[in-house]
């Protein structure tokens, strides 16, 4: 509530934001503010507390990656670890097609043959293809001197990277190929003709149709939107793939965007209130982004829903705001948007190239009977049984997909910290909603100044939260220097303090690009293989 009305004080100062109890440095945190697309806000594109849009937030065209990035031939590694082209481990990681065992010898754990080296009877890898037993490669398989990105190496609109912009440093791999937390391989998990894998590191040709693990981690960016609750079913590409192309040259990976938010463009719900069929043009829509996001190398998590569901202030019409409720408590309501549009829809995405992970609610806390949404609350018992429904289908529509869910601060999701709780556990979850499989993959947690200095990620280490369970991903927070760190250590701060991901706020809202290009470059400088192993 502090921040809500600290907030709402800024906001009286700018009539051109259209809403502002979100999670920007003076408020909570939904960052809402219709109209803020990049490339020149129109009417409405001012973003609250005093944040306007770039025009488009892109460097001049001389800013492309050196020419020197490319992976070397030998650095492809098998069974789990095979770099890309452009030096990213594919999902799936296939054994190279020269790498096959001889007679009884499969590859040891973690070793894996480099291009064109066949295995010993031994076992080992031939000289210059080694792996060590966490997978990384061998000096055959860096990028060459230049291969990270210079600082402002960002095209602008139109402007290309070089064909080898791309560092291949990051073909890491885990001991034996197996996969993170979760473990679980892609559909068709046989190795390539030849290619026997080591233990527990099966594959599927060619890759995997999707993330099956955790990033160690992920680093990246909110987008949040370029039309705020609209960007489907008609997207700007040319918008998203500058901010697409922009990010990858920084050095992120992951990028955050919001989908429904609010719930006034999609899902849509029939005169019964329940949600509609889910149309064809909104696959297409989410498909053109995840499109856009795989020809740009980075991957997308979906935001579906903002407390902004809930939100009175954003001019949504009272049956919206009706039926959005309903979604939240009743289960006739709930369950018709899971058959008629979420099953649906990951079912059409699933194995879609540029999908990273599926988030149920950005700070869902909003809406709780302690929150700042003026549109009506709801109680976090159904927050909960929501998320663990919602989780529910996903999994069960696709299995190798990543779930989670943005928590407002640590007081909402933590363990064993005096005066915070843990309402995303899998015994919180399941407890609410019944449902044994509507669980997280990964938590994801917010932090801005304006939430109290006892739920900082860069005054405490990941460890502090007694997660010990699933990996841990700084979801927000500004991109601004914060609690003693300066602005251009953020990332790497963040990456020390033992957290698997960061994902700054946001590219055109509050913080606009490019207040986090050189963070995001400044890590990605010193942690290439561990960046690029992500997605």
């Amino acid at each position: 509530m502090k921040k809500y009305l600290l907030f709402a004080a800024m906001l009286s100062l700018s009539a051109c934001a259209a809403e502002g109890n979100g999670n920007a440095p003076g408020a909570s945190g939904g960052h809402t503010g219709s109209g803020g697309s990049t490339g020149g806000a129109g009417s409405g594109g001012t973003v609250a507390s005093g944040g306007s849009h770039s025009s488009g937030g892109t460097t001049s065209s001389g800013g492309t990656t050196s020419s020197g990035g490319t992976t070397s031939s030998g650095g492809t590694t098998s069974s789990g670890g095979t770099t890309s082209s452009g030096g990213r481990t594919s999902s799936g990681g296939t054994t190279s097609s020269g790498g096959t065992t001889s007679s009884g010898g499969t590859t040891s754990s973690g070793g894996t043959t480099s291009s064109g080296g066949t295995t010993s009877s031994g076992g080992t890898t031939s000289s210059g293809g080694t792996t060590s037993s966490g997978g990384t490669t061998s000096s055959g398989g860096t990028s060459s001197t230049g291969g990270a990105n210079a600082t402002g190496g960002v095209t602008s609109l139109g402007g290309s990277t070089s064909s080898g912009g791309k560092t291949g440093s990051g073909g890491s791999t885990s001991s034996g190929g197996t996969t993170a937390s979760g473990g679980k391989t892609g559909t068709g998990g046989s190795s390539n003709s030849g290619g026997t894998t080591a233990t527990g590191g099966s594959t599927a040709t060619g890759g995997s149709t999707g993330p099956v693990s955790v990033c160690s981690f992920s680093s990246g960016l909110n987008v949040a939107w370029v039309q705020f609750a609209g960007d489907v079913p008609n997207p700007n590409l040319t918008t998203f793939n500058t901010i697409f192309k922009n990010t990858y040259n920084a050095g992120g990976r992951v990028i955050r965007w919001w989908f429904h938010t609010n719930g006034t463009v999609t899902p849509g719900y029939d005169s019964s209130g329940l949600a509609v069929q889910l149309p064809a043009s909104h696959t297409a829509g989410v498909k053109a982004i995840l499109n856009a996001a795989a020809t740009n190398k980075v991957a997308i998590n979906i935001s579906l829903w903002s407390f902004d569901m809930l939100q009175g202030s954003e001019s949504i019409p009272a049956a919206t705001l009706a039926n959005n409720k309903s979604l939240l408590e009743n289960d006739t309501n709930r369950q018709a948007y899971i058959t008629n549009y979420l099953t649906p829809l990951v079912t059409a995405l699933k194995g879609t190239p540029g999908l990273y992970s599926y988030e149920i609610f950005n700070e869902p806390e909003g809406m709780g009977a302690s929150g700042w949404s003026t549109g009506g609350r709801t109680t976090e018992a159904y927050i909960q049984k929501t998320v663990n429904w919602l989780a529910a289908a996903i999994h069960t529509a696709d299995p190798t997909a990543l779930v989670t869910n943005g928590a407002q601060t640590f007081d909402y999701c933590s363990n064993g910290v005096s005066g915070k709780t843990n309402d995303y556990s899998d015994t919180a979850l399941r407890s609410a909603g019944g449902k044994q499989n509507g669980t997280l993959d990964f938590y994801e947690v917010h932090y801005y100044t304006v939430n109290g200095a006892s739920d900082s990620c860069f005054t405490y280490p990941a460890s502090h939260w007694g997660l010990t369970d699933k990996k841990l991903v700084m979801g927000e927070f500004a991109a601004a220097a914060t609690d003693g760190t300066a602005l251009n250590d953020l990332y790497t701060k963040i990456y020390s303090n033992g957290y698997n991901g960061a994902w700054a706020w946001s590219y055109d809202a509050d913080y606009v690009w490019p207040a986090m290009q050189t963070p995001m470059q400044n890590l990605y400088t010193a942690q290439q293989s561990t960046i690029n192993s992500c997605p």
